[in-house]
This record gives structure tokens, C-alpha cells and sequence, in this order.
């Protein structure tokens, strides 16, 4: 057998994030492919130990877990970025441009907010704790202390973050009541639909006029989106609902009229309260 590669890896033998992008796990068989670099996984059945470097072309007795960094092409830049509202030793809290992934959504990798953060703070460990859509603006609160990060999770898994929202919909809306909907997301679509057999979401709303103020008591995908488009106003801006435009990344022209603007979370650290507002108006053009 090949001489194996000792690495710099944590046990786990899963290896750093290259250019904040993190690596990926598979399963090689036969043999360890001629091109790109592998990394043996933990595995309890695996012969080579976890983190070492598997030799290209090296035949394999049985399948191995491995970790390897993708292959990832050049990306147009997305010509808006974030600011940051806070930071301490635990948590980073964003404040996203629209058009700006959170994470990747599989056509873009480097154009991403979490791996900007990961550059410009050079921490691989940056991990945002929730969701918000390419398209909306506003606040997203990033974990950086992996010791501390299931305790801030927790937040968001138990749903007692307070997040609000504001957003400018077609035409007047007046409501000022807690509404409760069923969604679901059909695979392989981009639309969620409102559907009797969906999750159960519930949502505040208020508003008196085009602007709405909402206060999502669940997280389900889209689901301010397909809140207001189930009420019949849909947000301006929206590429999706009613009614799927062409997907372009790069068409900056019309931003989404939803804003993250501000959270309240009860800190599990320290126990106090902590409150955090986005800098961003509520936009419905670019300049």
C-alpha cells in the first residue's frame, strides 16, 4: 500500500474550509482518484486513519469515507455586501444585502455571505444559525464559537428568537391579526404552495395600507412570501410568487420589498436580553 500523508486535520479528519468554503464528504470506491486531494474520514471500519491524505490511484479493500474540497469555477461578484451590526467572541451578526445567498444554494458558492465572513474574519468556523432568502435584506446572526454554537441554535430550533419583518406589497393590505397557514414545497420546484396536507406556519401581521410589519412565530421556507401571495398581495419585487420569472442571479434591478429588521433573543450564555437592529431602509429599487 502507498505511503499515507499526515495532515494537519482535526480528528475527525475532516479538513479547514479553503477560501471559506467548506469541504465535502463522499464515499470512494475501487480506488482514490488520480485528480484533487483526499482526506481519510473518521470511520470506525476505515483502514487509513482519519485526516491523512489518501495517495491518488491507491487501490481500496472497501469502501472509504473521504472528505475532499470541490472544485469550485470563477463567480461574477455580487456588488453589494454586508455590514456588521455586531460581533463578540460567539456571534456575528450581519446585516445581508439582497441578492446575497446566506450560504450556497448550489449555483453559487463564493458569492455567499457566510464565505465572505469566513475571509474577511479568516474563521473557518462561521456558521450562520438561521435561514434568510438571496432576495431579502437584513439581519442574520452567524455563530463563530463552535464550543457555544448548539446552545445559540437552540434559539432558532425552538422558535423563541422574536424576529420582524417589513415588506411593501402591490396594493393596500389591512389586517392586524395572528394568521396560521399550511405550506409545503413540492421537490424540484421553486414555488412553496399553500397546501392542507403542509407544515403548519403562523405569522402576525399588521398593516394598514402597502407596508406590513410581520412577526414569523415558525421558519418555514418563503413563508412571509407565501403568506402574503395566499392573502392575494403579493410583495413588489417578487420573482417567484405569484406567478416564477427566469431565474437570474445577476439581475440586480428589482430587489425584494422584505427587510429582516430587527431581533430579540434571550442570550443562553448570559441570560439577558439582547436586541439587534438592520441599518438598511426598506428598499424596493437599487440605485
Amino acid at each position: 500500500m502507498p505511503s499515507l500523508t499526515a495532515s494537519p486535520v482535526p480528528d475527525s479528519g475532516r479538513p479547514p474550509a479553503r477560501a471559506g468554503i467548506s469541504p465535502r464528504k463522499t464515499v470512494l470506491r475501487g480506488r482514490v482518484p488520480e485528480e484533487g486531494e483526499y482526506f481519510a474520514a473518521l470511520a470506525g471500519d476505515s483502514p487509513f486513519p482519519a485526516g491523512t491524505v489518501l495517495p491518488p490511484g491507491a487501490a481500496l479493500p472497501r469502501p472509504v469515507p473521504a472528505w475532499y474540497h470541490p472544485t469550485v469555477p470563477p463567480e461574477r461578484p455580487i456588488p453589494f455586501d454586508y455590514s456588521v451590526v455586531h460581533a463578540d467572541r460567539d456571534l456575528i451578526v450581519a446585516d445581508k444585502p439582497h441578492f446575497l445567498p446566506t450560504t450556497t444554494n448550489g449555483r453559487l458558492q463564493r458569492e455567499t455571505l457566510q464565505t465572505r465572513l469566513r475571509v474577511d474574519f479568516g474563521e473557518d468556523d462561521i456558521v450562520p444559525l438561521h435561514r434568510l432568502d438571496r432576495l431579502t435584506a437584513g439581519l442574520v446572526i452567524c455563530s463563530r464559537n463552535p464550543d457555544t454554537r448548539a446552545a445559540y441554535q437552540r434559539i432558532f430550533l425552538e422558535g423563541s428568537a422574536v424576529k420582524r419583518y417589513r415588506g411593501v406589497v402591490k396594493q393596500p393590505l389591512y389586517v392586524d391579526r395572528e394568521i396560521a397557514l399550511r405550506m409545503r414545497k413540492p421537490r424540484g420546484t421553486r414555488q412553496v404552495l399553500a397546501a392542507s396536507d403542509g407544515t403548519l406556519t403562523s405569522t402576525y401581521v399588521r398593516a394598514a395600507g402597502r407596508e406590513v410589519t410581520m412577526w414569523p412565530r415558525t421558519g418555514h421556507t418563503h413563508q412571509l412570501r407565501v403568506l402574503l401571495n395566499h392573502l392575494g398581495h403579493p410583495l413588489l419585487g417578487d420573482d417567484t410568487y405569484p406567478t416564477p420569472c427566469e431565474l437570474d442571479l445577476y439581475d440586480f434591478r428589482t430587489p425584494l420589498a422584505l427587510l429582516h429588521e430587527a431581533i430579540t433573543f434571550i442570550d443562553p450564555l448570559s441570560h439577558s436580553e439582547r436586541q439587534f437592529f438592520s441599518s438598511q431602509g426598506l428598499r424596493t429599487t437599487i440605485e
